[in-house]
């Protein structure tokens, strides 16, 4: 006996009508809505465009999810669906059944798929689940609305982009094109500008910018940034000013691209990466958020003493759940308004990011008061700081009563090196049990890691020490 499960009747019928191209399309007015998503997904794995442009113009839901669908761009299969959509929509269709208003293009929707093959299989059955009632998406009644998540590179050979694009831009008054989320790499700005012109920029929640863009070209994309009111996030990429530049040029490019923050009224986190106009200008960019933020992120950028001044005093960030300062050199800096940004966040912070800013003991020392204050933090972060075993065993002691801690990232102890800076692994790996068993003493820890500096003869060889419950891990990173 075969203990492959046989296929269902109605599973059979599909596919027989499937072999039936003509009968196929006759048939569909006639059809059950429940049958429409097993019946899309049958012909769109067997690329049966032609009943797929037909299923378009009757399709029975508000919303076609097809990217949950579409592993890669496929530009036969948009085509099949953009023609359903013309002779809908362009043409004047009479038929009486389509409700499709929004055809999602984003790799979400996967659950619509789920729920209705469960609902098919139920049909099949011979006690139906009778309370099971698949949620229809609400969209746009009075036109067609795209949504699709747009990355902008350098050089692309996909079609499939530019092909929606043209059919949008011919329909620009029947047809919304909406993006979510707007990654932009390319370096100059007429490789993306004609894009941006047909978008809904309104629209746009997320966008990362991730190019070393001149001042000329970050001067023409601020407009467009200032016209995204429903920005939630904003990530920004290698952004730097030429060498030398006046002062007074930089006063003016910070203005004009700060300000548009003021146009984002539902901005909740602002990530900057690698962006060198920030240093002794960090009060110009806070200074226009409209709303608090919930996850600030500097990385890898330079920050003056008098920027990290103003990080405690700034209004906006009073309700943060996220801060991130990787890579922010602090060493010489006085870390006393850190310690009063924690202890002003500490109801609210869930993540605290200070690897590689060269922390010392002193430092530390300073914030470790208003560190055990942060009872949400699930995240702390301090890889590659240079900290000695004294003040590592008096952190573990400050954050004793941490419970929410779910993932710990610590350097090695400055004491497990040798004075030519390289580790002693034995002395490495003893230490950082001696720490583990003072934690076990205050809580339950759940993950930490220790780790040592890169190896001055190879940036990449490291030294790991893992711990989890029921599991110990010490390993090399070459």
């Amino acid at each position: 006996m075969s203990s492959m499960t046989p296929p269902r009747l109605l599973h059979l019928a599909q596919k027989s009508l499937l072999d039936n191209e003509a009968l196929a399309i006759l048939s569909l007015d006639q059809l059950p809505r429940e049958t429409f998503p097993a019946l899309f997904l049958e012909a769109f794995n067997r690329r049966l465009l032609s009943i797929l442009k037909a299923m378009v113009m009757v399709w029975p839901f508000e919303v076609l999810p097809l990217g949950a669908l579409m592993k890669w761009p496929q530009v036969d299969i948009l085509n099949a669906v953009l023609d359903g959509l013309d002779m809908k929509y362009t043409q004047k269709s009479d038929c009486r059944r389509g409700k499709l208003h929004v055809l999602d293009l984003r790799d979400v929707g996967l659950n619509f798929w789920n729920v209705w093959g469960e609902s098919l299989d139920d049909a099949c059955s011979s006690e139906p689940n009778m309370r099971r009632q698949p949620v229809e998406h609400k969209g746009l009644k009075s036109a067609l609305k795209v949504i699709a998540n747009v990355t902008l590179t350098e050089v692309t050979n996909d079609e499939f982009l530019p092909h929606l694009l043209q059919w949008v831009k011919e329909r620009a008054s029947l047809v919304h094109l909406c993006c979510y989320n707007l990654m932009i790499s390319p370096r100059h700005i007429h490789s993306f500008r004609k894009i941006l012109d047909i978008l809904e920029l309104g629209c746009i929640q997320e966008v990362e910018v991730d190019s070393v863009w001149g001042l000329a070209t970050l001067a023409k994309f601020a407009p467009y940034m200032g016209r995204m009111s429903s920005l939630h996030k904003l990530s920004v990429f290698h952004l730097s000013f030429p060498t030398p530049i006046t002062l007074e040029k930089k006063v003016q490019f910070n203005s004009n691209f700060s300000s548009n923050l003021a146009k984002m009224p539902h901005l909740h986190g602002l990530h900057m990466d690698s962006v060198n106009l920030l240093e002794d200008n960090l009060d110009q960019v806070l200074r226009y958020l409209k709303s608090p933020l919930e996850d600030f992120s500097v990385t890898a950028c330079q920050l003056s003493e008098a920027d990290v001044c103003y990080l405690s005093q700034c209004p906006k960030l009073s309700e943060l759940k996220h801060l991130h300062l990787s890579g922010v050199k602090l060493t010489h800096i006085s870390l006393e308004p850190l310690r009063v940004l924690l202890e002003r966040v500490a109801s609210t912070l869930m993540t605290l990011d200070l690897m590689r800013c060269d922390i010392t003991d002193s430092q530390l020392n300073t914030i470790l008061p208003a560190l055990s204050q942060c009872y949400q933090l699930t995240t702390l972060s301090l890889f590659r700081n240079s900290i000695s075993m004294a003040m590592m065993e008096k952190l573990v002691e400050h954050t004793g009563n941490l419970s929410a801690l779910r993932v710990e990232q610590y350097p090695a102890p400055l004491d497990c090196y040798d004075t030519q800076g390289v580790v002693q692994r034995e002395r490495f790996f003893h230490l950082c049990r001696e720490l583990m068993g003072m934690l076990k003493r205050t809580r339950e820890p759940k993950k930490v890691v220790f780790s040592t500096k890169p190896c001055e003869n190879s940036a990449k060889w490291m030294v790991f020490y893992q711990y989890e419950p029921k599991f110990y891990k010490y390993y090399l990173l070459d």
